[in-house]
């Protein structure tokens, strides 16, 4: 029986990145995958600053940003175009050290992504292959794969289900979603220019009563368009090239572009309410899923499988029990269902529009959650609003060994205790813990960070330990560091030697 540290099942952009992760610790990773090659055609789109340091540690994110296009406004549009409310995006590179937002095609990045899986040996990719049943106990998973000419039985310390909205991994579990009553049909469509024409370099929601939708200038001539499915429509007129091109008439015709794909899809506003069984774990859509105004998807998978790829480290190195994957959890669902309700929020906007062009009132039935993103609320040291602890760390170019690079370059995925006076004294227990983790210590000079992106940290404190997530943990003055760094043993389930 063949065996594994890991099985992903899912091939998409959260289990591919996943697959990296983990390989890049030394682990022995399988992916299965019912199909064969990437993406044929754009599903996801967007990317962010966050997501891009993420992409980073895969070697790719400067491939990502050249190869994608950044939006420079935001409308909300009536019908005939005109703008109602505007958001201006700042182009350029942020504080997270990318761009803020970048807009890429689907199947260019899966290409990126899977040239940097080939190049891992200890990454087994099994495609045309199907994750048939699983049995689930405390030594591990025994999976059963079926491809054209057999069955395999497959043993993997853990699973991890990346499989989309339609999880089997999910289903087999028998978890249920949490629905927000916030689901709609949807027509999508992606296209190309052929020549180059006149369009807007945003994305517009366009409020028409009639019939709301969403167009969006992507990189390289990419366009999508998404129309929502009005009560009167008849599917078969989706199915009619000539109807299709009819509503992409505003913006582009026969001409001057190509259609890619026009198909319906109905978008859901979910959560599982359990993302773990054992040795069984779900992230991504198979975990949580949203309408589509945002483009954060894509982003919250992303986010699911950077967290769990370092507690899964420390699991497999006997540093943490097996309760640190219950952390993954605790950590990524409220950040989830922010996300899903400021994707309703937006949706909600664009109803408002409608209907006051109708001179109705609207309602909203949402409430919103509170939250405040990317903040996570678990997982932190003393849970404070001081917008800084569970919050990404600001990535600045700094002065490292004599020369210029980025912060995440040098803290690689490991906890690090960043701060500009290496003078500290540690307790017993905080140094068996620095150990165990093999903490690194990076002290930087105020010369050292010429953007002065820490400056706002180190205004008010003296140390800042990052997660290898690249999230702060905390940050504080001398007179509590040994704490903060004590505090690490009981909320990862450190195994720490007395």
């Amino acid at each position: 029986m063949k065996t594994f540290d890991v099985a992903i099942c899912g091939y998409g952009p959260v289990g591919a990145v996943f697959s990296i992760l983990l390989a890049q610790y030394g682990y022995q990773v399988l992916i299965i995958e019912k199909n064969e090659g990437p993406s044929p055609t754009a599903r996801a789109i967007n990317t962010d600053g966050e997501q891009l340091r993420v992409f980073d540690k895969l070697n790719i994110a400067e491939e990502i940003v050249a190869n994608s296009n950044q939006i420079e406004n935001i409308h909300f549009s009536d019908a005939n175009l005109k703008p109602l409310q505007s958001i201006h995006l700042e182009p350029g590179e942020t504080e997270m050290g990318w761009p803020n937002q970048v807009l890429f095609y689907q199947p260019e990045l899966e290409g990126f992504i899977r040239t940097q899986v080939n190049l891992h040996k200890n990454i087994t990719v099994m495609e045309s292959s199907t994750l048939t049943n699983f049995s689930n106990n405390d030594k591990g998973v025994e999976l059963y794969v079926k491809n054209s000419r057999e069955t395999i039985n497959i043993f993997s310390k853990l699973l991890v289900g990346c499989d989309g909205a339609s999880s089997f991994v999910r289903k087999q579990l028998n978890i249920e979603l949490e629905d927000f009553g916030y689901n709609q049909s949807w027509l999508v469509c992606d296209a190309h220019l052929t020549q180059e024409i006149s369009l807007q370099n945003a994305l517009i929601q366009v409020c028409d009563p009639k019939r709301p939708c969403t167009f969006l200038h992507g990189r390289r001539g990419h366009l999508r368009f998404e129309f929502r499915v009005m009560p009167e429509d008849s599917m078969e007129d989706f199915k009619n090239d000539d109807y299709i091109w009819n509503l992409l008439s505003p913006w582009i015709k026969r001409d001057n572009a190509v259609l890619e794909r026009a198909a319906v899809y109905k978008f859901h506003a979910c959560i599982a309410e359990n993302w773990r069984d054992k040795n069984v774990l779900i992230a991504g859509d198979a975990a949580h899923q949203m309408p589509p105004f945002m483009g954060a998807g894509m982003g919250a998978g992303i986010r699911d499988v950077a967290n769990l790829a370092w507690k899964i480290h420390l699991l497999f190195q006997n540093k943490a029990s097996h309760t640190i994957l219950n952390t993954y959890m605790h950590e990524r669902f409220n950040h989830a269902k922010w996300t899903i309700a400021q994707t309703i929020s937006i949706g909600e906007i664009i109803e408002g529009f409608c209907a006051a062009a109708e001179g109705k009132e609207y309602n909203p039935k949402s409430t919103g959650y509170a939250a405040q993103f990317p903040h996570i609320s678990e997982g932190i040291y003393k849970n404070s609003n001081n917008g800084i602890n569970g919050y990404p760390i600001p990535q600045p170019s700094i002065q490292h060994h004599q020369r210029i690079i980025k912060l995440d370059k040098v803290i690689e995925s490991s906890f690090t205790l960043i701060f500009q006076s290496s003078k500290f004294s540690l307790s017993q227990k905080a140094q068996a813990i620095v150990d165990l983790l093999n903490i690194k210590f990076l002290e930087l000079s105020k010369e050292d960070d010429p953007e002065k992106r820490l400056n706002k940290i180190f205004e008010n404190y003296e140390y800042i330990l990052v997660r290898p997530d690249l999230y702060v943990y905390g940050a504080t003055s001398s007179d509590n560091l040994s704490d903060m760094i004590e505090s690490l043993g009981d909320k990862f389930s450190l195994k720490i030697k007395p």
